[in-house]
């Protein structure tokens, strides 16, 4: 690995959609490549321009364009491979107790008729599953540490701190 390619590893570009709507986070060097085959621009967060190869390649830049791309509804994003994406949105902690969270609960039961959707799964402790049951939470006499976010939050809040910074 040459010494330009250490530098920028691990820097993650934001990808947006043609209405500027978060899509994921990528590697910066899939990025460039993007840009290179015309499917993306980088954009400056202060102008809201595009941005040259020349000021891409002197600093840095947060988030790139996909002008012919459109963002999938958050019900549409799947869990991916397994339920990893809810312990890893969770930190491996248990929403209830900020136990080691090894199961997953359903924050509305199934048995009253909640979904397994990102908004209704939560990571928990063997303990606090158990006591909470086939109950909500409110019924259980139990509260949720923090509020529950589709997998799409992060992505705001990254678009909106970089926004803000640029200003």
């Amino acid at each position: 690995m040459s010494r330009h390619t250490k530098k920028h590893k691990f820097q993650t570009v934001l990808a947006l959609d043609s209405s500027f709507m978060p899509m994921v986070e990528m590697p910066r060097r899939k990025a460039l490549k993007a840009m290179a085959s015309g499917r993306a621009h980088a954009l400056d967060l202060q102008t809201w321009n595009k941005m040259g190869w020349a000021e891409v390649a002197s600093r840095p830049f947060h988030a790139v364009v996909f002008p012919k791309a459109k963002a999938v509804s958050e019900v549409k994003l799947g869990f991916g491979r397994g339920s990893g994406s809810v312990f890893k949105r969770d930190a491996y902690r248990c929403q209830y107790c900020n136990a080691k969270g090894t199961t997953l609960d359903h924050v509305q039961p199934r048995c009253q008729g909640g979904l397994s959707t990102w908004t209704n799964l939560v990571a928990c402790c063997l303990s606090c599953n158990q006591r909470k049951g086939g109950r909500t939470p409110e019924q259980a006499g139990m509260k949720l540490l923090r509020p529950v976010h589709g997998p799409r939050f992060q992505l705001f809040e990254r678009f909106r701190i970089l926004t803000e910074e640029a200003v």
